[in-house]
């Protein structure tokens, strides 16, 4: 039998567009934002220099456990598993509390979620440095996922609202998860070795909270909402408008063909150096120099694809393309050597970040389904699907190698990434709007 799903186009409240410029409409916070007057040039760059500087901090505080878990392990008597269960119960805590964040923004703002959730972050960090027992140190993993989802879901959106017109791609993707999130990441799992030998792993994970207190703080005094997009102040979620995002389709496709990208990127990072290790007979520094560079190679990624992705005049190529190259270079990668394996991750790295930047700001592309105030509900969704790769990915692995060996669980996974990629199909292709020379210079 042939089923059509029809979509509700999603109907404007006449108040939402009293605010808007004469003769103008809510463009699509990824094709345009409308905060473009060279006077607002400086407020501009705060706000997403400080969304940057929380990206920092949230990358950093979510990595900075990870080098002491060898310590808490031998310090508490924890098997691996227990190890194990505190990295799942982040990214468990992260994955529930994305759309929820969205409805906390909606309701309340923007930027008060971003400031609370970067304080709860916070909290969770010191909680982490202070704790005396198990329980204890899966608690501060659980907040500080839910808290991170929280950040995401509305400090993202205001770095897009207070973007050039053409560069909302290069903003979020280059800067926030570049120079943000990636750099972070990074920051957090080799800097905070050293600092580990230098000091207990306590005011190691300490330091990281401390981090996360400034950006808490830099986040209050410099985070402001454009003047012209009240929607993001808070008071107005409704149920319409949020049942009508979370119907459409197309958000719902580029989620579950987000179980690929999210799904390889954490496998490869975090298992990655140990197939090198146990197949290739690399070192442990040498593997670990190896995670090193699939990170920092996602710096450069994701500023190319955030700038490839602002001039692209079709937006989904942007999403299955990369991620597409992702499911090949896993496919290969039982049969690469001790030196090609380096291109394979680096090349995970690279093309995985280039998905990402357009990936956070696809709810912009379609504001016919998306209100502006709900753009942080529609992202949630789609991390939240996308989310299941990293939590289901790394276990399929592990079954798989443990049954019919390491290649046939890259092999499973790649199968798996390859399917949920063709769900890109379904998603509809948002009609671009082009851009003249004189906005391409603003």
């Amino acid at each position: 039998m042939n089923c059509t799903i029809f979509l509700p186009r999603q109907r404007r409240d006449p108040s939402q567009l009293k605010d808007a410029p004469e003769g103008g409409h809510l463009m699509a916070l990824s094709q345009q934002s409308r905060v473009t007057t060279a006077t607002n040039d400086s407020r501009r760059w705060l706000v997403i220099g400080t969304v940057v500087l929380l990206a920092f901090a949230y990358g950093l505080q979510m990595y900075a456990m990870v080098p002491a878990f060898g310590p808490i392990a031998e310090e508490y008597g924890l098997d691996l598993t227990r190890i194990s269960l505190l990295v799942s119960a982040f990214f468990l805590g992260y994955a529930i509390a994305h759309i929820p964040a969205g409805f906390a923004a909606a309701a309340f703002g923007y930027k008060p979620v971003a400031v609370i959730g970067s304080g709860m972050l916070a909290a969770s960090s010191a909680l982490g440095s202070l704790a005396d027992g198990y329980m204890w140190f899966l608690l501060s993993r659980s907040v500080g996922g839910m808290s991170m989802s929280l950040i995401v879901g509305s400090a993202i959106p205001l770095a897009a609202a207070w973007a050039k017109q053409g560069q909302v791609k290069l903003v979020v993707g280059g800067f926030v998860n570049g120079f943000g999130f990636t750099a972070g990441a990074a920051v957090g799992l080799y800097a905070w070795v050293a600092l580990l030998d230098i000091f207990d792993w306590r005011p190691a994970v300490g330091i990281a909270a401390a981090v996360g207190f400034v950006a808490t703080v830099m986040a209050v005094c410099t985070l402001r909402v454009p003047a012209d997009l009240p929607e993001l102040d808070g008071g107005h979620f409704s149920w319409g408008g949020t049942l009508a995002c979370l119907r459409s389709r197309s958000i719902w496709s580029i989620g579950i063909g987000s179980v690929a990208a999210y799904g390889i990127m954490f496998t490869v990072s975090q298992l990655g150096p140990e197939y090198a290790e146990s197949e290739l007979g690399f070192s442990t520094s040498s593997a670990g120099l190896l995670s090193a560079t699939l990170l920092f190679l996602g710096i450069p990624g994701a500023i190319l694809g955030g700038m490839l992705a602002d001039r692209s005049p079709r937006f989904l190529p942007t999403l299955w393309v990369p991620a597409s190259a992702m499911v090949v270079s896993l496919a290969v990668l039982p049969f690469a050597g001790g030196m090609s394996i380096w291109f394979v991750l680096g090349g995970i790295g690279l093309v995985g970040m280039m998905y990402f930047a357009p990936c956070t700001v696809s709810p912009g592309e379609y504001p016919d389904e998306v209100l502006t105030q709900d753009f942080g509900t529609a992202l949630g969704l789609i991390l939240t699907l996308g989310n299941a790769g990293a939590i289901a990915f790394p276990y399929i692995y592990a079954v798989t190698a443990e049954s019919a060996g390491k290649s046939a669980g890259w092999w499973a996974l790649a199968g798996i990434a390859g399917l949920t990629t063709m769900v890109f199909v379904l998603a509809r292709e948002p009609h671009r709007r082009e851009r003249t020379s004189a906005e391409a210079g603003r």
